[in-house]
């Protein structure tokens, strides 16, 4: 076991003034937390926002080398990238610069396994964050290098595995909605001239209602729905029938759920209180999804989304055969996504058995 501070430098991040058009649409690629949130590979390369060299000399920030790793350390805590060019990031990061004897794919999947752990140091009220003293003092497993070759390999190949699976959901999901613009055209521009009807003549919206913490228990029988799906169990329900349900604050604002029987719906969701009208369900959830509700939020303060813009909006309203071909196109997709979806679950397990046991040297290299 060695302190990370022994094996790595550690690199602080920062931020040119915003207030200084100059500093920025520069040529020095610059991350953010949220970049990496995006990002599903294991590196990055050109980074969404560059800063020019005035940006980069007004700030403390510092050019981190190619095939180093950068580690988110607040805002969260624990998002992880290899750098494939030279870049910098802001304040957000404590990168890490391995030395000669630190494969940097094999750190990559060190700090995968230790991140619970990293997160428990850090401090703060708001929001959690790893200092630079904790990061570098904080002990990591570094067996000779030729070793760490050979453990990242090994989990490369897993971790391989693993992401194929999650391509091929993507793509199922991708599917969907191609099979959604092909039948009915963009849900916004409606191209295909298709019959519309305002959202107050086809539905009846309402907001949930707030859900005591005493009542939520993973022991309940019935799923509680908030702004970002299901929340928790709760011991009593609020509606007894399939709907939609629509985030209705923060974050999840305009995210789209399609729920079944018996549920709460908290007071961070708006859902579908009555149907004016025979629909397929399944129509309703993908014109909702392909319309991104997110474009109706109010960012004067914490993003929301009020009724008034659904009750407002054109929906576009084909004939319900039409709707239920559709569905059961969905239908045949969902139990294909549904196979690959089982395949990841037994991919994660594969990988994280492999994780563990590599850092508890258990598997023979």
């Amino acid at each position: 076991m060695i302190e990370i501070g022994q094996c790595c430098t550690v690199i602080n991040g920062s931020t040119p003034s915003r207030k200084k058009p100059e500093y920025w649409k520069g040529e020095i690629d610059w991350f953010t937390p949220k970049d990496l949130s995006k990002i599903q590979s294991k590196y990055v390369d050109e980074a969404p926002e560059k800063i020019t060299q005035k940006g980069y000399d007004s700030c403390s920030t510092t050019l981190i080398p190619e095939n180093s790793l950068l580690y988110t350390s607040r805002a969260p805590i624990g998002h992880i990238a290899i750098n494939k060019r030279t870049v910098c990031t802001n304040q957000g990061f404590k990168s890490l610069v391995p030395r000669k004897n630190v494969d940097v794919e094999y750190l990559y999947y060190t700090l995968k396994k230790y991140t619970p752990l990293l997160k428990d140091l850090g401090n703060g009220a708001t929001f959690k964050e790893l200092s630079k003293t904790t990061i570098s003092s904080f002990k990591i497993p570094l067996p000779p290098l030729p070793t760490q070759k050979k453990i990242a390999a090994l989990l490369d190949a897993a971790d391989a595995y693993r992401q194929k699976t999650k391509a091929l959901i993507e793509k199922y999901d991708e599917l969907t909605q191609s099979l959604f613009l092909d039948m009915f055209g963009d849900p916004v521009r409606n191209p295909k001239n298709m019959k519309t009807i305002l959202g107050k003549e086809m539905f009846k919206f309402s907001s949930g209602k707030y859900n005591p913490t005493k009542n939520l228990s993973d022991e309940n029988e019935f799923p509680t729905y908030g702004g970002n799906g299901i929340t928790g169990y709760s011991k009593d329900y609020l509606l007894d029938y399939d709907t939609i349900v629509i985030g209705r604050v923060g974050a999840y604002c305009g995210s789209i759920h399609k729920t079944h029987e018996k549920i709460w719906v908290t007071d961070n969701a708006i859902y579908i209180k009555e149907f004016k009208s025979v629909v397929n369900l399944t129509y309703v959830f993908y014109f909702f999804k392909g319309y991104n509700l997110n474009r109706f939020a109010d960012f004067s303060g914490q993003p929301k989304i009020t009724q008034k813009p659904l009750e407002n909006m054109s929906f576009i309203n084909p004939s319900i055969d039409l709707q239920n071909q559709f569905a059961e196109r969905v239908q045949k997709i969902e139990a294909q996504k549904a196979q690959a979806q089982e395949s990841l679950e037994k991919a994660e397990e594969l990988f994280n058995s492999l994780l563990g046991r590599a850092f508890k040297g258990e598997i023979k290299v």
